[in-house]
């Protein structure tokens, strides 16, 4: 027997958490129409088993606490997910604050340089300073990194 978009929707949901967009998206690959797929969301949205915000602020955080990933990279990945922009400002700023935004990319050098130390080298410098520009931090700190401003304190 067939599953209905409100089961396939709980399927989702049972694996992990999701956006009201990409369940949207799942219904929709799967064959369902949009007045199947809206009464489904909308009764999830009744019951409070989908929430944007806290599906946004989790994902942040963990990204925040992995150390990997910058400011953009998140918003990126939030944007993928079919969040509002209103709502990835609103917790960026609450997870990311401004004032961190070194500290943030200090963790990810010590994260992403091998043996976690700045390559002394310029071209392990470079290398190190693409990989964490593509991780979303700012150009600014990769090429305080190049310049040597960050030396002797990641290690």
């Amino acid at each position: 027997m067939a599953k209905t978009a409100w089961q396939l929707a709980l399927d989702y949901l049972s694996r992990r958490a999701c956006t009201r967009a990409e369940i949207r998206r799942r219904l929709a690959r799967g064959g369902f129409g949009e007045e199947e797929t809206a009464a489904a969301v909308a009764k999830l949205e009744r019951l409070a088993l989908v929430d944007d915000r806290e599906v946004a602020y989790n994902h942040a955080r963990r990204r925040a606490e992995q150390g990997r990933r910058g400011v953009r990279r998140v918003r990126l990945e939030l944007r993928q997910r079919g969040l509002e922009p209103d709502l990835i400002d609103e917790v960026l700023a609450e997870v990311f604050p401004p004032e961190g935004e070194e500290e943030a990319f200090v963790r990810a050098v010590r994260t992403l340089a091998p043996g976690g130390k700045i390559p002394e080298d310029r071209p392990g410098r470079i290398k190190l300073a693409r990989r964490l520009v593509r991780a979303g931090f700012p150009e600014s700190l990769a090429a305080r990194l190049l310049d040597g401003g960050f030396g002797g304190e990641e290690g």
